[in-house]
């Protein structure tokens, strides 16, 4: 049978991490603009790759496109206007098929936390407002444990 640990954490390491976690918000927050314009750059270039390596590969590889499901390159009717063609590439099965760039996640963005509806920078100050309001010396282990998941 296990037994409980008892342990306890000094509070104003507790606080300092609160406060450096939401300064490491706060610079996501400013440094946001800045990767979705790099991130639209790289979109660019991605599709300039992209057409010029579809445009190569089809003309290279005729004998790999066809109408069916497992093809490497699938070409069919649009399900949405009967007057388009899709174009379907299986890039698992293609060598130097072009990466896409992966867009920059949004910062602070609101998300479920227990059965609320918050984000975690309001979260951290609320938490942070507490712990400064208090004169204890030390937080208990399970106190740790439960702003540790906004950290």
């Amino acid at each position: 049978m296990a037994r409980s640990i008892s342990v306890k954490i000094p509070t104003a390491l507790l606080i300092s991490s609160i406060e450096s976690k939401i300064a490491e918000i706060d610079e996501s927050i400013a440094l946001y603009p800045s990767l979705v314009e790099k991130h639209e750059i790289d979109m660019d270039i991605y599709k300039a790759k992209l057409v010029e390596f579809v445009r190569d590969y089809l003309g290279k590889n005729p004998s790999k496109i066809g109408y069916n499901q497992d093809d490497t390159v699938r070409i069919f009717p649009s399900n949405y206007n009967n007057e388009k063609v899709e174009i379907q590439f299986d890039s698992s099965v293609i060598s130097n098929f072009p990466d896409k760039p992966k867009s920059p996640e949004k910062p602070n963005q609101g998300r479920h936390y227990g059965n609320s509806w918050s984000d975690q920078k309001s979260l951290l100050e609320k938490n942070l407002k507490i712990l400064r309001m208090t004169n204890q010396e030390e937080v208990s282990g399970s106190t740790y444990g439960a702003i540790l998941e906004f950290l």
